[in-house]
């Protein structure tokens, strides 16, 4: 660790460590919109963390013995702890060892196969990878992997005669047929149906949205009201791209809790927008420095730091809405607008908050 993250960790740590505050009311009005967003059930999230941890979060309890057996058969070593998450429909599970740790000696062969035989355990029970994003400044938080309900899938023919076998060649072959449906749902758009808008995740609380519609700006206030307990600080325009500010340092937290809040804001996120039919089709690393720049981007990263705000882009995403995903969102609409009878009956089914 480098002297200035000690100064960033000792300026930064007391806010996240102290007692937890009183969860932010949400006004009448959002808590009618957040009825139209139920909470999510259709995305998870697998995180790692630490040199050692494997948090599954907003899953099916189904998934937590497989993830065991794989764990146990592709991992040199045992697990050391086991936990549970009720409050995010979690579980946690420490390996003996350093699966992530960048410093380890030897080939980092067993890492890939432990992560190889996960993503093919909740793959051929229906849930498919649709991101990987780093959504911490902190080394100890690794990457976080985001699954869509899509399904169960069978092994293809290479890989039934022995799962302790799966290779990266397995895992290719079996995106073959992904590609081809992705290809097939997107063949019918046109230029001029495609909508696309991006979402970043910048310094420790900051999330920057361009180029998106309005609903989409509200879904994403709801997502983050829904999960982030201390709530939003403000809400501003900057250059043609809408902000919000949270209180607090969701992309610098310390502590299962915070980060937990963090990771469901962002899986509520990605099913407040896959209800507007927007699905994530790319990430970026747009925090690339040019020669020529990089002693003023030195300069303000320094003046960033000293004002207590670090506004380095943590990650980018990319949303794409074709036509399909527009009459999806036009269809959702219609829906609940016809709804005449009561705030939470709608069309002979039940929101569920």
């Amino acid at each position: 660790m480098t002297i200035s993250e000690i100064i960033a960790e000792a300026m930064f740590k007391p806010s996240n460590s102290s007692p937890s505050k009183k969860p932010v009311t949400q006004s009448r009005q959002q808590q009618l919109q957040q009825q139209q967003y139920p909470r999510s059930s259709k995305i998870c999230c697998l995180s790692l963390h630490d040199t050692n941890k494997i948090r599954l979060i907003n899953a099916p309890l189904s998934l937590i013995s497989p993830l065991r057996l794989a764990i146990f058969e592709t991992w040199n070593q045992p697990i050391q702890q086991e936990t549970s998450l009720p409050q995010c429909d979690g579980h946690e599970f420490k390996l003996k060892g350093k699966p992530w740790s960048s410093g380890k000696k030897g080939p980092l062969l067993d890492s890939t196969n432990l992560i190889l035989a996960m993503l093919m355990v909740l793959e051929i029970r229906g849930w498919s990878l649709i991101m990987a994003s780093n959504v911490s400044h902190l080394r100890d938080e690794k990457d976080s992997l985001f699954f869509e309900w899509a399904g169960p899938k069978g092994l293809l023919s290479s890989q039934e005669r022995d799962m302790d076998e799966l290779t990266l060649i397995d895992a290719s072959e079996n995106r073959i047929d992904e590609r081809e449906e992705a290809k097939g749902k997107w063949e019918g758009d046109v230029e001029g149906e495609v909508e696309l808008f991006t979402v970043e995740l910048r310094g420790y609380d900051i999330i920057r949205v361009t180029g998106a519609p309005v609903a989409v700006l509200t879904a994403l206030r709801l997502a983050i009201l829904r999960h982030w307990t201390q709530g939003i600080e403000k809400e501003d325009t900057k250059k043609g791209a809408y902000e919000f500010r949270m209180t607090g340092f969701p992309f610098r937290t310390w502590g299962s809790e915070t980060s937990i809040e963090r990771s469901m804001m962002l899986i509520q996120t990605l099913e407040n927008m896959r209800l507007h039919g927007f699905e994530p089709c790319s990430l970026m690393d747009l925090d690339v420095v040019g020669k020529g720049k990089q002693e003023r981007h030195e300069k303000q990263q320094k003046k960033e730091k000293k004002d207590g705000r670090d506004k380095q882009i943590v990650d980018s995403w990319v949303l794409r809405r074709g036509s399909s995903g527009r009459r999806k969102d036009e269809l959702r609409q219609s829906r609940l607008g016809d709804d005449s009878r009561g705030e939470d009956e709608r069309d002979g089914w039940v929101v569920q908050l």
